[in-house]
């Protein structure tokens, strides 16, 4: 019987240290999210906004890392894809609603220096990130 509860007692301890080890690893996370600046800039931008990212490169999955990076940081991807073209030298936001402010703080958190205004009143989202060959230069981790 001795054997049995030792066994039970090492599973329990085997169980509590993977939760211990999960918890920290969640809070690592969540530090390493808020410490990135990400969040408190985000947190700077007011309204609400949803924002669609395009691939302009032809590079298959750009637009998706970029994508799952934008989510992790909390902005609201709901539209992504590939551009009409893949001949984007430079990455290129484009204000879809007449929004400047917004753009301006989107323009400085992603460190994309290119801002096209295309006002469109049937337009599914506010922003558009098209993804150039320049895409290093922008402040986002992008992960392979």
């Amino acid at each position: 019987m001795a054997r049995k509860s030792k066994r039970r007692n090492s599973r329990i301890i085997s169980v509590k240290s993977v939760s211990v080890i999960s918890v920290f690893i969640v809070m690592a996370v969540s530090l390493s999210v808020r410490w990135s600046g990400k969040g408190r800039e985000l947190a700077l931008i007011e309204e609400p906004f949803e924002m669609e990212v395009l691939n302009g490169t032809g590079e298959p999955g750009i637009a998706k890392m970029i994508t799952k990076q934008l989510r992790i940081i909390g902005f609201d991807v709901v539209l992504e894809g590939n551009a009409p073209r893949f001949d984007f030298k430079e990455s290129l936001l484009v204000d879809r609603r007449n929004n400047p402010g917004l753009m301006r703080k989107l323009s400085g958190i992603l460190g994309c220096r290119r801002v096209l205004k295309q006002y469109r009143d049937d337009s599914e989202v506010d922003v558009t990130l098209i993804i150039g060959w320049d895409r290093d230069r922008l402040k986002i981790n992008v992960d392979r």
